[in-house]
């Protein structure tokens, strides 16, 4: 089988969402998509009350993610979505995340970056105690000596059949709102060139870890339109991003 790779560059964020919930309904094959947030956005995780923000600087464009965990600041990042049938991954949760993991780190050293995979904490939870992502590291999660590097997080749906997807955000410089990350540019200057190393060493080391051939693809026409669609009615939306409010 092949893994279809879309590169998609800096896109808003309410259709970073919108693409990657329609890839999840609709990619046929398994599908990784490669992206980045202009402008730079706050992504609520799934279950997170949008009240616990309100003192987000004036401005700060927010969206609600479709994965759990904790918030994220999407500035300077590599970001990437995997979508696909469930059995690509193992089915228990803390596996499936450290196979992914496994891979990000064997990227990360082939551009001269070195992280380890957490051995301590919690497990990720789609309901964390913390409101940021990357404020307490866990169980399995990529780390420096400077904090965490890569916030992950899943949605997992179970009909019509079981179909995933894995989210992924890999600091390149640390974002204004959450200055406690680990960044790439903690160990070496993100050049242009270095991001472009870092993303074909992203692809090679996911496709090499799901037993797949990495194929350059781009949308079909029936995922375009779904995330068009969403895009607008759901997380354009600002009854959606504030869904969930204190009660």
């Amino acid at each position: 089988m092949s893994l279809r790779v879309l590169r998609d560059g800096p896109r808003p964020a309410a259709w970073n969402m919108a693409v990657d919930e329609a890839l999840l309904h609709c990619a046929q094959a398994p599908t990784l998509r490669l992206y980045g947030w202009e402008p730079h956005a706050v992504s609520l995780g799934w279950f997170q009350r949008f009240d616990d923000f309100a003192d987000l600087p004036p401005g700060t464009t927010v969206v609600r993610r479709l994965t759990g965990g904790g918030a994220i600041h999407h500035g300077d990042e590599l970001t990437f979505a995997l979508a696909a049938d469930a059995s690509l991954l193992p089915r228990d949760i803390a596996a499936s995340y450290a196979l992914l993991h496994d891979a990000v780190l064997a990227a990360l050293r082939a551009i001269g970056v070195a992280a380890t995979r957490c051995t301590s904490g919690g497990a990720a939870t789609a309901r964390p105690r913390e409101r940021w992502c990357f404020a307490e590291p866990g169980d399995g999660d990529l780390v420096t000596d400077r904090g965490k590097l890569l916030g992950s997080a899943q949605r997992r749906l179970q009909a019509p059949k079981p179909r995933l997807l894995h989210h992924g955000s890999l600091v390149l410089t640390q974002p204004a709102l959450t200055p406690f990350v680990a960044a790439v540019a903690d160990a070496t200057a993100p050049t242009g060139a270095l991001r472009e190393r870092l993303a074909d060493a992203v692809v090679a080391a996911l496709a090499h870890a799901l037993g797949l051939q990495p194929a350059a693809g781009v949308l079909t026409a029936e995922e375009r339109d779904l995330a068009e669609q969403l895009a607008r009615d759901r997380y354009g939306a600002p009854a959606f991003t504030r869904l969930r409010r204190s009660s």
